[in-house]
């Protein structure tokens, strides 16, 4: 009886698939890794337009204001945005989170 794998060729093509399977497991770490520092990207632009308007006008805006008059460009489809004022004097909650 033939066998249809040599013992040396089991091992090479179990190692393949270890490799296979570790470079997948760290392909999704790194795309998870990108996609939180987009989130904080995000975050830090709407704080920022936050700030230069308080900055500006001496009051925190509703985020569709900062949309309207600030250049602030956001992406619903992508994301969820939670813009809680608390005070015009006291800097906004913002939070940022991807949509899947």
């Amino acid at each position: 009886m033939n066998p249809l794998f040599k013992k040396g060729q089991w091992l090479i093509v179990l190692m393949l698939i270890v490799f296979l399977l570790q470079s997948n497991i760290g392909i999704d770490g790194f795309s998870s890794a990108a996609d939180l520092e987009r989130v904080k990207s995000v975050e830090e632009a709407i704080r920022k337009a936050a700030v230069q308007c308080y900055a500006i006008e001496g009051s925190y805006p509703p985020l569709d204001y900062l949309t309207a008059h600030y250049g602030l460009v956001i992406n619903e489809s992508a994301y969820y945005y939670h813009y809680e004022i608390i005070a015009s004097n006291i800097m906004p909650v913002i939070a940022v989170y991807k949509k899947w």
